[in-house]
């Protein structure tokens, strides 16, 4: 032991500084390495958690939003007049014929599965996707039963005939009585999760959950592999909280999250297993790992080749001279070598002090200009940054799109200016490939990818007039003019681009030029009527004159008769086109809609008793008040219902109803035609007289005038032997509305 104890201590100076060094090289790199890669593992596998329960939460989602497309069918459906007459009817057939193309319409276009009308107490009264079978008791349908009883619409995941399916269910209402309800179903099957699968890239199974621990398989995606549930017995686990397995002991490729999936009522309906392959993970971390295996390999390689030479430099067997020399080498000393005698060591001496000189008059040198340098430096940059934050600031705060994109069409930048515009945000842009061809310039992926040929390849920019949509549908104008951007060598790096909006200045040179369009011709429609007048009333007169003084039974007083009764024929109708082309300005104040309609139906009880109509008012709550001038709104409903009553025959029905939705309130007047054609409906607000004694009081253009400015629509069609009026108001007129020219919107009219 003491001779070992003797030979370690007898090694020479530079293993001893060696040995240690390296052991600690050894042991610090290994721990870093080591370190190194289990924390990354541990964000990798947190990373993979988190993305697996984004996939969860993304399915979870996916099923709302189909549930609610499902209910929002349902509800439109629902509010079909003529479906809630034939289920009240309880007229299958008819129901049948009349929902059928609408059914295969949805689900080509929606693929929606289920179609089916129940009626209480709770029965199936009519499945559209399978007629057959209809006609039995569905009171095991929960949401069916839940929907007639508590008469609100339900949607989201429930069990049926045909299996487990997304859902909504809305009752519907006949003259405000339940008259049964109607469903509409997605199906939850392979070709959901295969689209969610195409989408996202993951695996998904979904396993029925009906009580016990028996869970079969309701659709999957994985076609080699078996699922993770029968491998690891997770099912019951999985049904209480999420359960996430990031390479299990059985395949350490592979991730695995199993969620609960639950129905409208929050229970539990089945597990959602999601299988997310992890190879490239497994490969990218082995790769790492031998990378830095061989980084530290490396370190210690170098480290111990300074360590050797350091340790020869303190070992050498020189005295004090040599130190002093290790000294000065490794800049400890600063104070000059006294000088010994003058031999070989004095001359070193001599040596040493002059290079210590030198040394400390280029250290100072150094200082200096490192002190020059670093000011230097500190300016250029403070510079820089000053002028890049110029840059920034005019770019964000521009009233212009800036924009920049890649050569494969990919966005690289936009300014806030864009968002704050168009409403999308950097997220949905930046990086999209798609984007900028499909959304701003609207182009064909063949003519997207030409005009990219010509900025990249060819090296033109353009400038051009487009319009493009914003993220709520609005259509904008903008000039957008884009230009390549090239390096010093002449090639290509990226196209700049700027998009000026001139939406407005486009509405402001259409409205004054139709503006003007519409004054010249409102001026030129007054005067004609004008100039007709006078003559119309000179000949009305000397014809009225002719007559009366003419026997009763002369032979020209008939033919005189008929003259005076065209000649007022003809002032009736100047006196519309005077009174249509009157200019007016609106008086805006808050009225209720409601209290209009039957403001303009009280003065017209009498004619409606007088020719036994009968009169159905159905006037929604809903409908409540609107900004608008009520004297003008009053006059042009006046005149609109007082068409229906004299237009309708003895005895027929009158209905009156409104209505209101998120951006209108609806007025609609339904009622029997008399002798109307097709073309009468189409010149229904033309200036005409019906030669009824009652058609002196019909201003119909000035009725559809007031509306238009009031920001509405006036629309006529006919639907059977019904003639139906439909006046759609906002709930406030658009801004500029009430200061329009009155020509252009009688030119609207006649148009």
């Amino acid at each position: 032991m003491l001779n070992m104890l003797h030979k370690i201590q007898s090694i020479s100076l530079k293993w001893k500084l060696l040995i240690p060094f390296l052991l600690f090289s050894f042991l610090g790199t290994t721990s870093l390495v080591y370190m190194g890669l289990s924390s990354q593992q541990e964000l990798i596998k947190k990373e993979e958690k988190n993305e697996l329960r984004w996939f969860y939460h993304l399915f979870i989602d996916k099923v709302t939003q189909k549930g609610k497309q499902a209910l929002s069918m349902a509800t439109i459906l629902a509010e079909n007049p003529k479906i809630q007459e034939l289920l009240a009817e309880r007229d299958r057939e008819a129901l049948m014929a009349y929902i059928l193309p609408l059914y295969r319409q949805l689900k080509k276009e929606f693929g929606i599965r289920q179609f089916h009308f129940h009626i209480p107490p709770g029965k199936s009264f009519l499945r559209v996707h399978a007629p057959q079978r209809s006609g039995e008791m569905i009171s095991y349908r929960r949401g069916v039963m839940d929907v007639l009883k508590g008469r609100q619409g339900i949607q989201g995941l429930e069990w049926g005939l045909t299996g487990l399916g997304i859902r909504g269910i809305v009752p519907i209402f006949a003259q405000e009585t339940l008259v049964g309800s109607i469903e509409i179903g997605f199906p939850f099957g392979k070709s959901f999760l295969q689209a969610l699968k195409a989408t996202w890239g993951p695996d998904f199974t979904v396993f029925e959950h009906r009580g016990g621990d028996f869970c079969p398989i309701l659709a999957t995606t994985m076609e080699k592999e078996r699922p993770f549930c029968f491998r690891q017995n997770a099912f019951e686990r999985s049904l209480e909280q999420a359960v996430i397995e990031i390479a299990p002991p059985t395949d350490s490729h592979r991730s695995v999250f199993m969620g609960p999936v639950k129905d409208y009522q929050g229970e539990n309906v089945a597990v959602v297993e999601i299988d997310m392959d992890r190879s490239s993970i497994v490969k990218r971390l082995a790769k790492t790992r031998d990378l830095m295996v061989l980084v530290g390999i490396i370190g210690i390689c170098i480290s111990f080749i300074f360590v050797w030479f350091v340790a020869g430099a303190f070992i050498r067997p020189i005295k004090e001279m040599v130190s002093n020399a290790r000294e000065i080498a490794e800049g400890k000393r600063e104070r000059r070598i006294t000088p010994g005698p003058e031999d070989e060591i004095g001359v070193l001496a001599h040596a040493l002090n002059t290079m210590l000189g030198a040394l400390q008059l280029r250290e100072k040198q150094i200082e200096d200009y490192a002190k020059t340098l670093e000011k230097r430096v500190q300016e250029r940059t403070a510079d820089l940054v000053l002028s890049e934050e110029k840059y920034r600031t005019l770019v964000d705060n521009l009233p212009l799109v800036v924009y920049r994109l890649l050569g494969d069409g990919t966005t690289e930048f936009v300014n806030p200016y864009f968002t704050s515009k168009l409403g999308f945000s950097p997220d949905e842009v930046v990086g999209n490939k798609r984007f900028w061809q499909e959304q701003i310039w609207g182009y064909e992926p063949k003519k997207s990818e030409q005009v990219l040929e010509r900025l990249v390849k060819e090296k033109q920019g353009f400038r051009a007039e487009r319009g493009v949509k914003d993220k709520w549908g609005h259509r904008l104008t903008f000039i957008d003019h884009a230009i390549p951007v090239l390096d010093d060598a002449g090639e290509f790096k990226w196209i700049e681009g700027i998009m000026v909006d001139i939406t407005e200045l486009k509405r402001l040179q259409e409205k004054a030029l139709r503006t003007e369009e519409m004054r010249v011709l409102g001026e030129i429609s007054s005067r004609f009527a004008h100039e007709m007048r006078n003559p119309l009333a000179t000949a009305g007169g000397f014809a009225r004159r002719l007559r009366d003084s003419l026997r009763e039974d002369a032979q020209h007083r008939k033919l005189l008769s008929i003259i005076v009764e065209e000649v007022a024929r003809m002032e009736k109708i100047l006196k519309i086109i005077l009174s249509s082309i009157e200019p007016f300005t609106l008086s805006i104040s808050r009225v209720n809609f409601n209290e209009l309609v039957q403001g303009a139906l009280e003065p017209l009880k009498k004619q409606i008793l007088a020719k036994d109509i009968i009169l159905e008012e159905s006037l929604s709550p809903a409908a409540g008040s609107l900004h608008a001038d009520g004297g003008l709104l009053h006059k042009a409903f006046d005149n609109l219902l007082k068409h229906a009553v004299v237009s309708i025959p003895h005895g027929e029905r009158l209905f009156v109803s409104t209505r209101a939705d998120a951006e209108h309130l609806v007025l609609i007047v339904r009622h029997k035609g008399d002798g109307l054609s097709q073309e009468d409906v189409d010149q229904f607000f033309y200036p005409h007289i019906t030669g009824k004694a009652e058609s002196t009081i019909l201003e119909l253009p000035l009725s559809k005038i007031i509306i238009h400015r009031h920001g509405g629509t006036a629309m006529v069609y006919q639907e059977g032997e019904d003639i139906v009026l439909t006046v759609e108001l906002p709930y406030a007129p658009p801004a500029g509305m009430e200061d329009l020219s009155l020509d252009t919107e009688y030119e609207e009219v006649n148009s």
